[in-house]
């Protein structure tokens, strides 16, 4: 039976990474006097390693002619970090990056059916809650059971701890969740944790491999949409796909 219906945010809830995250980095680099700016090629390798600071690092020891000698790289990336959040925060309550389609109406699906609502996420917690606030609105952001981000977890995806959080968090066995997913890395954590995964790749995932996945749609969906691509589904629909509702969802659950 399936309790509850957990959220990455980046990619999933909007297309942050290429027109949010990365512009909040490049903003955060001028502001610093670092001469560093990170096209959208070069974001698309950073952004296959799990965490903001954690980029960061790889990107300057890769560069260490960026930075200067007398400061501790690692207090300064924190600085940046703080900073980037800042940045990234205002652009989120500006409405810079649209919600995705179907996130609102799958969660409002998903409150009326009594599921737990969750967010697990790398990003930094006050980023995904200013997100959340201003595409899902301040009463959704009020509804979900929990926000599980940032440095939650000593290990971020693909391995599965913030999943295990979540799952000892609300008494939660792994078959009765959900997750939607938008990358490899977090697809791989969700199964690791025995969950069942519905995967919405995003612009810089695309091309990844999500054959573990139960269901690869271009999108969730809305009715007032021309349909979905639907990428890969192990579940038969008995209906024109137009959008991904909860009943598809309850038919993955064994």
């Amino acid at each position: 039976m399936l309790k509850a219906l957990i959220f990455d945010c980046d990619g999933v809830i909007a297309e942050t990474e290429r027109d949010g995250h990365r512009v909040a980095f490049n903003k955060t680099f001028k502001e610093f006097g670092i001469d560093a700016e990170w096209d959208v090629e070069e974001y698309g390798r950073l952004v296959k390693i799990s965490g903001g600071k954690e980029r960061m690092k790889n990107y300057f020891q890769n560069h260490p002619e960026l930075l200067d000698s007398g400061e501790d790289p690692d207090e300064l990336v924190l600085k940046l970090h703080k900073r980037k959040t800042e940045i990234f925060m205002e652009m989120a309550a500006k409405g810079e990056m649209p919600v995705r389609p179907g996130i609102n109406r799958i969660f409002d699906e998903a409150y009326e059916k009594g599921l737990i609502l969750a967010i697990c996420s790398t990003s930094n917690e006050k980023s995904v809650k200013s997100l959340v606030k201003a595409l899902m609105g301040e009463q959704r952001l009020e509804k979900f059971h929990g926000i599980l981000a940032g440095d939650i977890v000593k290990r971020k995806k693909p391995h599965p701890d913030i999943y295990e959080l979540v799952k000892e968090r609300f008494n939660l066995e792994g078959n009765e969740c959900i997750v939607v997913e938008d990358t490899e890395n977090g697809l791989k954590a969700a199964k690791a944790a025995g969950m069942y995964c519905i995967v919405t790749p995003s612009f810089y995932s695309h091309e990844e491999d999500f054959s573990e996945a139960d269901i690869v749609v271009s999108s969730l969906g809305d009715p007032q949409l021309t349909e979905i691509e639907v990428i890969k589904a192990s579940l038969s629909l008995d209906r024109e796909v137009k959008y991904i509702t909860i009943d598809d969802l309850n038919k993955i659950v064994k």
